[in-house]
């Protein structure tokens, strides 16, 4: 043979080789691709044991890759008749889809569709929900608490920018991402988000009252009451829209209690009813609903007299009942307060302290505001209430008399011993608040 014959032999042979290790590779990449594809959650993951939290849903686990040991949450959504909706599954999948890459939202792995349960895998964080966190702090300012606004300002951007209003936006749908710092944050529980089907459009009109009761915007709780009645009429209906401004009201109950522990609104009808520990009580519900109406936010002395009036405004303009007039979750960015660096300690971690567990929050914020309304109705005054710039109403004086709820008798007509409390004393007070009188 020839130089040349040989030449192209080899080159030949060199080729079929080559061929032959490019179909040998793409064999084993399908094969290999074939053995780590998951038909359920036990291929690829196992529980803990940890649980994170429990609903009438199903539950929240720890669970552990098999193949790289990290950690994962799990949300598991039983299949369970009269609670589970496949096609509220899918919405939440969806939203989460389209929340890909959102600093402030957490972020969906994965998800398996089995025969008797939905298993949704979330990265884990390891901050805990927001309160416990900031309860848990020494210190803890209001240049963070500014931080952790601004962090869920940007989240509920990103969701009202497609159309998105995520409905149920409460310290518990807030987790913090590191166990070091309050800030960053994540949004999470997207469960009662309105349908993200028309994210064409920017500003959704809502007409199903969802949400959790003491975050709720005025125009959800008339929504509320009047679903609650009959009404068949299109005038009717035209009257309990709402919009995705409604959890701009939510960003400013939390923003509230971060910087004081305590909620702005809260109903209490003074007797051992149940409703701090999740009971029902129509009159509480209907007093926390007036109040909510009402719109009239109070900045009480004690907790309030070191934190900068640009906060305070900032709060009014979330807090105002008219929706239009709300602040939008781009104009809240670009509040100063947002940017300012204010490092004036606040009182939250010690008053998240004093209460026995989150859920008695309501009821402290109830007592707080009950002194805080009886100083400003009462008929006596030994200074009277001065209004500070922006409209903010700071109290100075102390209380010499309260009304009672069913008559006009003051308190000193009776023979009862009263003790005076500080609001810092109120927490613990076992006495009916229609016998309280106290300084503030």
């Amino acid at each position: 043979k020839t130089a040349e014959n040989i030449k192209l032999e080899s080159r030949a042979s060199f080729e079929a080789r080559r061929k032959e290790a490019q179909v040998n590779r793409r064999r084993k990449k399908k094969k290999t691709d074939r053995t780590l594809v998951a038909s359920s959650f036990t291929d690829l993951y196992t529980l803990t044991g940890e649980v994170l939290g429990e609903g009438s849903y199903g539950k929240v686990c720890t669970c552990v890759n098999i193949y790289t040991r990290l950690e994962y949450a799990v949300k598991i959504i039983e299949k369970s008749p009269g609670l589970y909706s496949r096609g509220k599954v899918l919405k939440e999948i969806e939203i989460y889809h389209l929340c890909r890459g959102q600093a402030n939202i957490i972020q969906l792995i994965e998800y398996f569709e089995e025969d008797d349960r939905f298993c949704l895998v979330f990265e884990k964080v390891s901050g805990g929900p927001l309160l416990d966190h900031i309860q848990a702090r020494i210190h803890f300012t209001e240049a963070e608490a500014s931080k952790v606004v601004a962090d869920l300002a940007s989240a509920i951007k990103f969701l009202h920018s497609r159309g998105i209003a995520h409905r149920d936006i409460k310290p518990d749908n807030i987790l913090c991402v590191n166990t070091d710092s309050p800030v960053p944050v994540k949004l999470c529980d997207f469960d009662l988000c309105s349908d993200p089907s028309n994210i064409d459009i920017s500003t959704p009109d809502l007409l199903t009252p969802v949400g959790s009761l003491e975050y709720m915007a005025p125009e959800v709780v008339n929504t509320f009451l009047m679903c609650d009645d009959e009404y068949d009429s299109d005038e009717d209906e035209d009257t309990i829209i709402y919009n995705k401004k409604c959890d701009m009201w939510s960003l400013g109950i939390i923003m509230y209690i971060l910087l004081c522990g305590y909620a702005p609104f809260s109903g209490h009808c003074g007797y051992e009813c149940g409703w701090d520990e999740g009971e029902n009580c129509s009159e509480c519900q209907e007093s926390l609903f007036q109040n909510i109406c009402e719109g009239h936010v109070t900045f009480p002395e004690a907790h309030w007299s070191e934190i900068s009036l640009m906060a305070k405004s900032l709060i009014l303009q979330l807090l105002t009942k008219d929706s239009a007039r709300r602040l939008t979750a781009e104009e809240l960015l670009s509040h100063p307060w947002v940017t300012a660096d204010i490092s004036t300690p606040l009182t939250t971690p010690s008053n998240l302290r004093r209460q026995t567990s989150i859920k008695q929050l309501e009821d402290f914020a109830s007592r707080a505001m009950a002194v805080n309304r009886a100083v400003q109705r009462s008929e006596t005054w030994d200074h009277a209430p001065s209004s500070g710039p922006l409209g903010v109403t700071t109290v100075t004086g102390s209380l010499s008399a309260y009304t009672n709820r069913n008559t006009r008798n003051h308190l000193w007509d009776t023979k009862k011993t009263s003790k005076c409390f500080s609001i810092n004393e109120l927490h613990s007070l076992e006495l009916d608040p229609r016998e309280i009188k106290a300084i503030v």
